[in-house]
């Protein structure tokens, strides 16, 4: 005659088998998150790129409409330089732009890296609007909070310091086009601060054609 298993061994069982149930949930997990992470970064990373091809044609960055909805996800607007605007595998939205008010002198974009003992992330998240952020990659002349400790590559000329967010320059591109440009980047002649005329009034803009020299 077959003994019967007694209560307490049932129950043991039963634990061991939940704890072996949530040990492969929580290293899939893991590992789900970590190919996310390594896909956010390469995405940002290419972004960053495409970013600043652009900027090399068009003196501005890419507007931030193209980066404000799900609709926006494998949209080509910005070829040549990137075939399809990639978006966050963890939301299925674009990664979060930021720039200056113009567009055209700095930028970031935001994620969020979920396994954080293998990327190094920011000291603090940053918050915009309701959401927060640990991760992003920028233009080079801004600086993002990453921990100070973080081994640097060998020092190299400082960049120019970032002119002040409240001027924004301006020159004559061509006769009747002032358009505006970032200092940091370019030596444009002759040059005007917040004057979106170029020194122009009543109808007259740039008669004549400046020059533009990239630094």
């Amino acid at each position: 005659m077959k003994r019967a298993f007694t209560l307490i061994e049932v129950l043991v069982v039963v634990a061991i088998i939940a704890i072996l149930t949530i040990a492969v949930i929580v290293g899939l997990t893991g590992q789900r998150d970590k190919a996310s992470d390594a896909r956010a970064k390469s995405d940002l990373d290419r972004l960053k790129i495409a970013f600043e091809d652009y900027y090399n044609d068009h003196n501005c960055y890419p507007p931030a409409a193209w980066f404000a909805s799900a609709a926006d996800c494998n949209s080509g607007n910005l070829k040549p330089y990137l075939n399809a605007i990639p978006c966050d595998p963890k939301t299925g939205l674009p990664y979060k732009l930021e720039t200056d008010t113009t567009g055209c002198t700095w930028f970031k974009l935001y994620t969020n890296i979920q396994s954080t003992s293998s990327t190094v992330v920011f000291s603090t998240p940053v918050q915009i609007g309701s959401k927060t952020y640990n991760y992003a990659v920028s233009s080079t002349n801004v600086t993002l909070p990453f921990p100070t400790s973080t081994p640097t590559p060998t020092p190299s000329p400082s960049p120019s310091p970032l002119p002040s967010s409240s001027n924004t320059y301006y020159y004559c591109s061509s006769l009747n086009n002032c358009s505006s440009y970032d200092p940091v980047r370019f030596s444009c002649s002759p040059s005007y601060t917040n004057d979106p005329y170029c020194g122009g009034r009543g109808g007259i803009i740039c008669g004549s054609t400046g020059t533009c020299t990239k630094l």
